[in-house]
């Protein structure tokens, strides 16, 4: 048992569980918030989390410490009951304002162990568990805390003259808990200033005898340029458990990078029969998630020119088979799983990817034009426009789930949410769907929605360019109901015209950033990033200051360890990683 804490065990004859000391091992480069970084009190802040004490302030992920806010007196009682091993609640209930409070139990204990005697005096019936806490609280706070009884010569600040807690601020400096609050004079305390939280990770791991833990540099994150030589690039993408980067070239190529070179030859070459110009081409390609074992692996590529006007095509999901040489497809092996029929050349929107349920997932766009030419939005009886979900393991050439939401009902089957514009790269993680939606002439957006209860979402075109309403067009009247509105904007007015949706980072290079999404805009170039935690948006961050701007982003992938890679259509590739 810590000294201190017998002192306060004669005191109160309280008996005071001390809380097991965490076994600290080496800390993470950054530590373990990624808030805190450069702060002064950062070692401070490891300590105490070390012990335990702190948890963070950003449930359920907790990475963030949240260091320049205020300490209220509910989280004050939650520190020193973490901090003191304080079980004894005396009962419970011990003010009649802290009923609704997070930390009701917390307020109970230390008013048991009489460290606080209420915030109404006489009565004291009141806590005011949301009211911040003062320096000069707190000196009363941590001396009944810690048993401090020693003033020393007294008098040690100039500004403390008039707080009814003077005598409690000297017993502070003398036990060495504070210094003051003007170094390097320190002649001063602030009585009446507000304790944030840094400062009180400084109060607590001096009152506790903790050795502060300054945590090895946070990783930079620098762009390295991987590959060179490409012709027009529009996807990336590894097999399971593959280290090869496979990549898409939109005249209807793919090529392997393997151990730091570009293999040459092709894996796959279509070019005979992909329609390449403007929109069009070979734009995706997606490995069955048992690729090691069936050697089958899926592609979205552009068809010729139909008959019906300027950019009349058709779209397929063709299905291949890798021949006995990993390096190189069987290109006669191809199977049509779908053709959808475009009466424009943009808007295809032209992602495939197998989700989290092995399931093959398809983004399509709303077949082209303005202002949704063909109407399809809001039509559920067209696969445009829409997010398709689809079983290439049962059926011929698919079975439609059984769990997609338009299943016996009206609309096609093989759609799970619909009112996409053009939905220009897609990503799943954590049970969540992103999805960049490239706007007409006011907003970009992204959506995100959960996998098990967005089914069916409809994200508003052509009523809504993101939450900007678009309607008063033939085809858009205004009238889409239950919309699911983008989590994140680009603005055109900012020099935003096509967004580029990406990848949530899952690397180990950058262990700070796993769980971040990055995406971009084709026209600035500027690289951007959030992490969707809680159900919202955390963490923005434009990476413009640091990375620069990067032209030409047509696309992101990811490889087998989940670090991310930026598609440039200039025919580069360049990764995510620490400097």
């Amino acid at each position: 048992m810590r000294p201190h804490l017998v002192v306060r065990l004669l005191l109160t004859a309280i008996v005071i569980t001390t809380a097991t000391p965490a076994v600290a091992g080496p800390l993470p480069p950054g530590g373990s918030f990624v808030d805190d970084d450069g702060n002064i009190h950062e070692g401070s802040i490891e300590a105490i989390a070390a012990e335990n004490i702190t948890r963070g302030c950003n449930p359920p992920a907790n990475d963030r410490y949240c260091p320049s806010g205020t300490v209220t007196r509910g989280e004050m009682a939650a520190f020193l009951v973490r901090a003191l091993g304080l079980v004894d609640d005396g009962g419970g209930d011990l003010f009649v304002d802290d009923d609704t409070s997070i930390f009701e139990g917390d307020i109970d204990r230390i008013g048991a162990a009489g460290i606080t005697r209420g915030c109404n005096p006489p009565a004291n019936t009141d806590y005011c568990p949301d009211d911040p806490v003062t320096r000069e609280q707190m000196a009363a706070f941590l001396v009944r805390a810690f048993g401090y009884t020693d003033p020393g010569a007294g008098d040690w600040f100039v500004d403390d003259d008039t707080s009814i807690f003077e005598s409690d601020i000297d017993r502070l400096r003398v036990a060495g808990v504070t210094l003051g609050c003007n170094p390097p004079a320190n002649d001063r305390f602030c009585p009446r200033d507000p304790v944030l939280r840094d400062q009180m990770a400084s109060f607590l791991t001096r009152a506790l005898g903790l050795t502060p833990m300054v945590p090895p540099p946070r990783p930079v994150a620098v762009l390295e340029t991987v590959v060179t030589g490409l012709s027009s690039p529009t996807y990336l993408t590894s097999p399971p458990g593959d280290q090869r980067l496979f990549i898409v070239e939109k005249r209807g190529t793919v090529r392997i990078f393997e151990s730091g070179a570009l293999r040459p030859g092709f894996f796959l070459d279509v070019r005979s029969d992909t329609l390449n110009g403007g929109e069009t081409g070979l734009l995706s390609l997606a490995f069955h998630p048992e690729y090691a074992t069936n050697g089958r692996f899926y592609v979205y590529q552009s068809g010729s020119l139909q008959p019906g006007g300027s950019g009349h095509h058709t779209s397929y999901i063709y299905e291949y088979s890798v021949s006995a040489d990993p390096y190189d497809a069987d290109e006669s092996s191809r199977r049509e799983i779908l053709a959808v029929d475009q009466r424009a050349p943009n808007h295809n929107g032209g992602q495939i990817e197998f989700g989290p349920d092995a399931m093959l997932w398809i983004g399509l766009g709303d077949e082209g034009g303005q202002d949704d030419t063909y109407g399809n939005g809001q039509d559920l009886d067209t696969l445009h426009g829409a997010m398709l979900r689809i079983d290439v393991d049962a059926g011929s050439p698919y079975a439609v789930p059984s769990d997609n939401p338009f299943v016996g009902a009206a609309g096609r089957d093989e759609i799970w949410a619909y009112g996409l514009r053009n939905p220009w790269r897609w990503a799943f993680y954590g049970g969540d769907l992103y999805i960049a939606d490239v706007g007409q002439n006011a907003r970009e957006e992204v959506n995100v929605v959960s996998l098990a209860a967005g089914a069916g979402s409809n994200f508003g075109w052509c009523d809504w360019e993101g939450t900007r309403s678009h309607a008063g067009f033939a085809n858009c009247p205004g009238s889409a109901s239950g919309v699911t509105f983008p989590v994140a904007e680009l603005s055109h007015s900012a020099g935003n015209c096509s967004i580029t949706g990406g990848r949530v980072y899952d690397g180990s290079a950058l262990p700070d950033l796993v769980g971040h999404y990055f995406y971009a805009d084709l026209c600035r170039g500027h690289l951007l990033s959030f992490e969707w935690a809680g159900g919202a948006v955390t963490n923005a961050k434009d990476w413009t200051g640091e990375l620069g701007t990067i032209g030409g982003i047509w696309s992101f992938g990811s490889d087998s360890d989940g670090e991310l890679y930026i598609v440039r259509g200039s025919g580069t590739v360049l990764r995510l990683a620490a400097g």
